[in-house]
């Protein structure tokens, strides 16, 4: 694999707004901006906790990507996965990653996280996209991934880039 063309793709990917698009020139999203950041992590181009370094330097305008990426966090607690759209318990997940990659989740409201996230949790097991909807097997894997983030008790701890448990991504099953 040419690491350097790949690098070169998903920054054509960087949005205008900071968060990146699936294809060049496409609106930013949630999962998008997740694939981008995290495609570039696993192949060493974006340092660990980049905002804890002395230095930020970086491929790509992460203060602008924080900026984006904040702002995802809607009023109910809950994050979107772009602009104008309702909370979505997948983007706890995606967006939350991003600022976990990125040394930026500890500035989140995580109560108001959470208190949104019960909210789509159904009755019956499992989560759901939206509040009060029936629960599915998506919503329901990456619900559990935010819990993880937001480091539930007895979840176990993510390896973010790949969207695993730590013990899973290093392989100690």
């Amino acid at each position: 694999m040419d690491r350097e063309k790949v690098k070169e793709y998903i920054l054509k990917c960087q949005s205008y707004n900071g968060g990146f698009g699936m294809t060049p020139g496409a609106e930013a999203h949630g999962g998008g901006t997740f694939c981008a950041v995290a495609s570039l992590r696993l192949m060493g181009f974006i340092e660990d906790d980049i905002l804890s370094k002395s230095t930020v330097s970086s491929i790509i305008d992460i203060p602008l990507l924080l900026e984006w990426c904040f702002q995802r966090q809607a009023t109910d607690g809950g994050f979107q996965g772009r602009p104008n759209k309702p909370s979505d318990t997948c983007y706890a997940f995606w967006v939350g990653s991003v600022l976990k990659m990125l040394g930026g989740y500890k500035l989140i409201d995580g109560k108001a996280l959470r208190r949104f996230l019960l909210t789509c949790q159904s009755e019956y097991g499992g989560f759901s996209k939206f509040p009060g909807e029936l629960p599915d097997l998506y919503h329901s894997y990456y619900g559990y991934m935010a819990f993880s983030l937001l480091k539930e008790p007895g979840l176990n701890a993510l390896f973010v880039e790949l969207g695993l448990t730590k013990v899973a991504g290093l392989g100690r099953i």
